[in-house]
């Protein structure tokens, strides 16, 4: 089980970027306290000793990592999947633990998907919608601490490059 330590700032699943306050002793056993870096008054508490919960906690991608993910996105090729049930799954898997690269062509896909349906006259359904939306608030959570730049800054930067 991965061992982390005060004041590092992690991923934790979908919840995005978090940074580790305390490592608290208490009556039921020892806990990670992580507050939500964009999220204000979002606070999780974590027991160390629960390995599923845990292994939601991961480390932050490199700059490279994250740059080089935008570079493979842009010619990423993207696959709609047509059950819903399936697609909503494998976008929370995504959003959850995915890789960076992953995470882009989600939200590339969604976004494209919701660009034809539009053409058409038509909407996107509510659950696509919020996936569209879940994975763009996640790649700014995430890329903006990474980059150093501001949540509402990374459209911008990824449209850049």
């Amino acid at each position: 089980m991965a061992q982390f330590a005060r004041d590092d700032v992690i991923l934790y699943g979908s919840n995005g970027v978090c940074h580790i306050d305390d490592i608290e002793e208490r009556e039921t056993g020892a806990y990670y306290t992580l507050s939500s870096v964009h999220k204000r008054h979002t606070k999780f508490m974590v027991p160390v000793d629960n390995e599923h919960l845990v292994s939601r906690m991961r480390p932050l991608p490199e700059k490279q990592t994250v740059l080089d993910a935008i570079d493979a996105a842009k010619d990423a090729d993207v696959s709609w999947i047509k059950d819903n049930d399936t697609r909503r799954t494998r976008a929370r898997e995504i959003i959850d633990m995915g890789s960076m690269l992953d995470l882009l062509v989600l939200e590339k896909t969604f976004a494209l998907h919701k660009q034809k349906v539009t053409e058409i006259g038509k909407r996107s359904t509510s659950s696509d919608s919020s996936i569209l939306r879940n994975a763009q608030e996640h790649i700014r959570d995430v890329f903006s601490v990474v980059l150093g730049i501001e949540p509402d800054e990374v459209d911008a930067f990824i449209a850049s490059k």
